[in-house]
């Protein structure tokens, strides 16, 4: 039923940005007749490329030629226009078919504050967009800051962690040590030369 509903709201969607990229469905009309399943847990949406280079809903049932995995995630990114999230995507499948649509949805340009602007007006959609950026920004810095609160606690407050200063300093210790150990070692060989020198 989510996959349906996910059909019914991202296909339209998929194909009006290809509308208005006649390249990418240039790159498309190649694989007419090759599906790929886009997954985002729990949705799953399985696309035909057809005959004119757009998609189309294919039977869920069919093993797809192509796989994409995404995570919530991942797909927030993508909608922030992030080009580092395409490098953590999972593609999987018939490798030349999945290198295509990994560069058509890569270059595939979508003005997400243009289009929301036809239905809420300028302002309204320049205001949702800055929104979910500082919404974005503000997860991102939350996320570092705990991951920097967090180790310092675990160096600092409760040593579980060993602080960089301190392992350059073990290593520099142990270090000495195996000096001190070889020239003592080279100092027992020239003394136990000298007692017996045949």
């Amino acid at each position: 039923m989510l996959s349906g509903l996910a059909a019914s709201a991202g296909l339209p969607l998929l194909n009006h940005l290809l509308h208005g990229a006649p390249w990418a469905r240039q790159r498309l009309l190649a694989w007419a007749g090759k599906t790929v399943s886009i997954e985002l847990f729990p949705l799953r949406l399985t696309l035909a490329v057809t005959a004119a280079g757009t998609f189309a809903a294919a039977e869920a049932s069919a093993a797809p030629d192509a796989r994409i995995r995404l995570t919530p995630l991942q797909a927030a990114r993508l909608a922030m226009k992030d080009p580092a999230v395409f490098r953590t995507v999972v593609i999987e499948g018939d490798a030349q078919f999945a290198a295509t649509l990994g560069s058509v949805f890569r270059e595939l340009d979508w003005d997400v504050e243009a289009e929301l602007a036809r239905v809420v007006g300028d302002v309204a959609a320049h205001r949702i967009v800055r929104g979910a950026r500082g919404w974005h920004e503000w997860q991102r810095h939350a996320a570092d800051s705990t991951l920097q609160t967090l180790a310092e606690y675990a160096i600092e407050e409760r040593p579980l962690l060993a602080g960089r200063r301190h392992v350059a300093s073990f290593i520099a210790e142990v270090d000495a040590v195996r000096d001190d150990v070889a020239r003592l070692e080279k100092r027992l060989q020239l003394c136990a030369a000298r007692r017996n020198p045949n």
